[in-house]
């Protein structure tokens, strides 16, 4: 029987130091990729020249800076294989990842998106040894197989708080109709896709570490107002399409009230005042009085005061 095509699509964006990495990674694995694309997505160093000369299987795309989704969607458009693995360019795939994952689809033929549980390490070590470990994978199993799993058809709940499917460890089957990360959402456009390719697609799982992700200083943990507010707009397009007064539509809205106050605390924290202000003033459903007399309060003091009020409180919370 013919293997399955894998195409292997790699953003990047000023990463000519630690590509080489993830590019090993992939060329190290125990089932060839097809085709690897590198996107460079507008860098300013040599990381398109770097991926280029690292193997002639690499093929380098260069575009202006639209970030991770719109150089992902400028992968997709091209890719040949019968399926499609995501690889951030600071992450790095165990040798095994592509061949389980592969079994995985071979188990499970309905699934059309295969994902595995990751690490993660910052400069301290291993901060999280397993993503799964936080929970929302093992008890949304509908078939086990050993460490292969097909997750229940009605997964799209689960994922609302739960999602532990991380981009860098998805294999997802080329051509499905859904398949493109929305750009206007940064660091919660690969949380919006899943949510909707879970509505039609069977997922199924590896339950093993084959990635293993590298917090770098730049990444997305460091702007949590940002983030905070880009998965309230994600949760407000889900609640659209769900039915007026249905159970999920108000388990979505509950989570819109929540993520609102984290994007303002977040905001107002990262000195993000005006952004603070306007969401404030739009989310009049997504406030009580009190809290919002809090945010008001809060935001006519110094922002650098605040910040540094709240950084003090954090650490004291920790003792």
């Amino acid at each position: 029987m013919t293997r399955p095509a894998i195409s292997v699509i790699i953003p990047c964006y000023n990463r000519e130091e630690i590509l080489p990495r993830a590019i090993a990674s992939v060329l190290n694995q125990s089932v060839a990729a097809c085709e690897i694309i590198v996107v460079d997505d507008g860098s300013s160093d040599r990381s398109a020249q770097v991926a280029a000369e690292l193997h002639s299987s690499v093929q380098v795309i260069t575009q202006k800076n639209g970030g991770a989704a719109s150089a992902r969607n400028a992968g997709i458009e091209i890719a040949q294989g019968d399926w499609i693995a995501f690889l951030d360019s600071d992450d790095e795939w165990h040798r095994s990842k592509l061949e389980k994952q592969l079994a995985a689809a071979e188990r499970y033929e309905q699934a059309d998106l295969i994902f595995c549980d990751t690490e993660t390490i910052d400069d301290q070590g291993v901060a999280m040894p397993s993503r799964f470990a936080l929970g929302g994978v093992h008890q949304n199993t509908e078939v086990v197989d050993g460490h292969y799993a097909l997750m229940c058809e009605d997964l799209f709940p689960h994922l609302l708080t739960n999602s532990r499917v991380i981009t860098s460890a998805v294999l997802v089957r080329n051509g499905l109709r859904d398949l493109h990360f929305a750009a206007d959402i940064w660091g919660a456009e690969d949380w919006y896709l899943w949510m909707v390719l879970s509505k039609n697609v069977r997922f199924a799982v590896v339950d093993e570490v084959l990635v293993t992700m590298y917090q770098q200083g730049d990444n997305i943990s460091g702007k949590k107002g940002r983030l905070y507010r880009n998965c309230l707009e994600v949760l407000r397009r889900l609640e659209q399409v769900e039915p007026d007064g249905s159970e999920l539509q108000r388990k979505i809205q509950f989570l819109c009230r929540e993520t609102c106050s984290g994007a303002i605390y977040f905001s107002i924290l990262a000195g993000e005042t005006q952004a603070a202000r306007e969401l404030i003033r739009s989310e009049p459903n997504n406030l009580s009085a009190t809290k919002k007399k809090m945010y008001s309060t809060l935001l006519t003091i110094c922002p650098s005061m605040l910040r540094q009020a709240m950084r003090t409180r954090k650490s004291e919370a920790r003792w």
